[in-house]
């Protein structure tokens, strides 16, 4: 038999049709299309996206630079406003400072005037002394003889003036207004006196209210006298010495005697002269001469102390007396504390 040769694959494979090759040519141009469609619209879709966001940025320049115009609005309003201020501010401040010129002109400076006026009068020398003396009275009245004061039945710590009082005599002139004697004081100026007490008598001169009367009679003097020339301060100081507390008496015998001491004699014996200046220099003189003649007639021991003394130079011209020292505690004391000058002095027998 005779073989019959197969043709190959490729001669057993149809041929294309006319339709067939449109139809994969219009396939390849579909998908060309379409290709070129996502391109396009990818194109558009970035296109879009960037516009947006130019629009979005446009729009939040847009809105930064009306924030930026209204700020620069307001600051200019601001500006325009502390423009006014500060010049109304200067304007006030230059009226004010002009006023406080003013004031200071008118008021200020004449009242700092006065102030340093007083200023220096408070610090002058007599000034300060004065205000010490008044606030060592002031310690003394008020706090160190308050425990003697409850015992006087008439008070004696009040000041009182001579115009107001009667008196006998003729030295009205020559008085002086009744003081209470410090306590203290009358302590310390007695300490000076270095003897026995016993044999001297004690007389004050210009008695007042019987204060330094009394003082006395809590001392072993031999006999405690007084002489006033007022007789309302007479009858004060009779009144004191009979209702004083018997208790505190070492002497008894106290006496105050209504008579002015210019024309009145001095004790024979041995005594002791007390004066818290009591009259003036010319009286005082007076009473110092019959004191030095009788002690030449019969010298013996006599003291003379003097508290807010104006005539120790009388008394050292008499070359009779000297001058007694407080001892060195009571000194100290009253030199701190002592609103009067005690000089105590001794005769020289």
């Amino acid at each position: 038999m005779t073989a019959v040769p197969h043709d190959s694959e490729e001669d057993t494979k149809p041929e294309e049709t006319p339709v067939a090759s449109r139809r994969k040519r219009a396939a390849a141009m579909a998908a060309a299309a379409l290709q070129r469609t996502k391109a396009a619209t990818a194109r558009a879709i970035a296109a879009s996206k960037s516009g947006w966001a130019r629009a979005g940025t446009m729009r939040r320049d847009a809105a930064q630079s009306k924030v930026a115009q209204r700020i620069a609005i307001l600051a200019d309003k601001t500006a325009d406003h502390t423009k006014r201020a500060t010049t109304t501010a200067v304007v006030a401040s230059n009226t004010g400072l002009t006023r406080a010129a003013e004031i200071g002109r008118d008021t200020v400076l004449p009242e700092l005037k006065r102030t340093g006026a007083r200023l220096k009068e408070r610090t002058r020398p007599e000034r300060l002394k004065s205000d010490y003396h008044d606030r060592l009275l002031a310690l003394h009245v008020g706090v160190l003889d308050r425990s003697i004061e409850r015992l006087f039945f008439v008070p004696t710590a009040e000041t009182v003036a001579l115009e107001g009082l009667t008196v006998v005599g003729s030295h009205r002139d020559q008085g002086h207004d009744y003081r209470p004697t410090p306590y203290c004081v009358f302590e310390w100026a007695l300490a000076a006196i270095d003897f026995d007490f016993s044999r001297l008598s004690f007389v004050d001169y210009g008695a007042g209210k019987g204060r330094v009367l009394l003082l006395a009679a809590q001392y072993p003097f031999k006999a405690v006298g007084g002489i006033e020339f007022a007789p309302e301060l007479h009858d004060a100081a009779t009144m004191n010495i009979a209702q004083f507390p018997r208790s505190r008496m070492k002497c008894r015998d106290v006496e105050c005697i209504l008579e002015d001491a210019a024309g009145l004699g001095t004790l024979d014996g041995e005594a002791v002269h007390f004066f818290f200046n009591p009259f003036s220099r010319e009286v005082f003189a007076e009473v110092l001469n019959s004191i030095v003649a009788s002690y030449r007639e019969s010298p013996r021991r006599l003291y003379l102390v003097l508290v807010d003394p104006i005539a120790t130079d009388l008394v050292e011209q008499s070359v009779v007396f000297m001058r007694v020292d407080l001892p060195p505690a009571q000194r100290i004391r009253a030199k701190l504390f002592s609103p009067y000058e005690i000089a105590v002095y001794r005769s020289l027998a």
